[in-house]
């Protein structure tokens, strides 16, 4: 995670969030803990195995773009008064290594249960707890950039314009909104295919969106305060046509596909009607295809200027 400061939680934060009722967050299914709060869609654990994944992800991440974002902000990470606002953090992965390679800044990281470690995290960054489909404990335009990724899962097509109104309104004018999403995988095996049908089918159960990555662009668009609208993409490639350079790479991208099986399993082995060695056995047949196929999937990053 790169090197940060340990300390305690303090008891005043710079910003705070409202106290919640107390309530059972979370249910465990095969070993497995979970998300357990009313309207919550996001499929996949809450556990220490999930964090891992989750860093583990980032990296790899930042690895294909070479960059932690793709917004033009590089002239604001070294002012004091500059206040970052990462959604759905997760782990905190790139809440982390934002907050250790720019000391100056403040980064708040939001999710809708604590994930991050509370006593060894970077001083400049804050969790609360808080979810972006309820309205933000902030004040309007308070924040220079939002930075949201990999929630395609959490929301529902109809809640994607709700929740880019409400990053906009924590939004400084003139500050810049980037988001981004992976696409579903390209050139599949046999195997493969199969878990990637039972993904859909598990996300269409719960009202989320797949293909949300191709329809990033339109929805800043039509939110109707932001400009200068930008769309990049990566892919993330797992097999045999890579070069050489780029096999290491490869790899460590089948490794991150297949921990994504494992944090799949509980749904999509339900959802196929299958034992879990069978649902284990069906992983290991699409790893090796992974790298026989050169399965690969796009990783979208869009981002845009809010109006003056």
């Amino acid at each position: 995670m790169g090197i940060c400061n340990s300390k305690s939680d303090k008891q005043a934060n710079p910003i705070n969030s409202p106290c919640s009722p107390k309530e059972i967050e979370f249910r465990y299914i095969d070993g497995r803990r979970f998300h357990n709060l009313e309207n919550v869609v996001y499929p996949l654990p809450n556990d220490d195995d999930e964090t891992d994944r989750l860093h583990f992800r980032h990296f790899l991440t930042r690895y294909i773009w070479q960059s932690n974002f793709s917004a033009p902000i590089n002239d604001i990470l070294n002012d004091s008064d500059t206040q970052i606002l990462d959604v759905g953090c997760g782990a905190a992965s790139w809440a982390f290594d934002m907050a250790t390679t720019y000391p100056l800044i403040k980064i708040i990281g939001i999710d809708i249960s604590q994930q991050p470690p509370t006593y060894i995290k970077p001083d400049n960054f804050t969790f609360i707890k808080a979810n972006v489909l309820e309205e933000l404990p902030f004040e309007e335009s308070t924040f220079d950039y939002v930075f949201q990724r990999n929630l395609f899962g959490a929301f529902t097509e109809q809640n994607w314009p709700d929740v880019i109104d409400e990053l906009v309104r924590v939004l400084k004018p003139g500050g810049f909104i980037e988001l981004s999403e992976p696409s579903m995988l390209h050139n599949a095996g046999p195997a493969t295919k199969r878990l990637c049908e039972a993904e859909m089918e598990a996300m269409k159960l719960r009202g989320t969106d797949p293909f949300t990555s191709q329809k990033l662009d339109k929805y800043l668009q039509n939110q109707g305060q932001l400009r200068n609208i930008k769309k990049e993409i990566r892919k993330c490639r797992h097999g045999s046509k890579s070069n050489q350079a780029e096999l290491n790479l490869s790899r460590t991208a089948i490794n991150n596909l297949v921990n994504t099986y494992s944090a799949w399993k509980p749904r999509l082995a339900k959802i196929m009607k299958i034992s879990s060695e069978e649902y284990d056995e069906l992983a290991k047949i699409s790893e090796k295809e992974l790298f026989e196929y050169d399965t690969y999937y796009n990783i979208v990053r869009v981002y845009a200027r809010k109006s003056l």
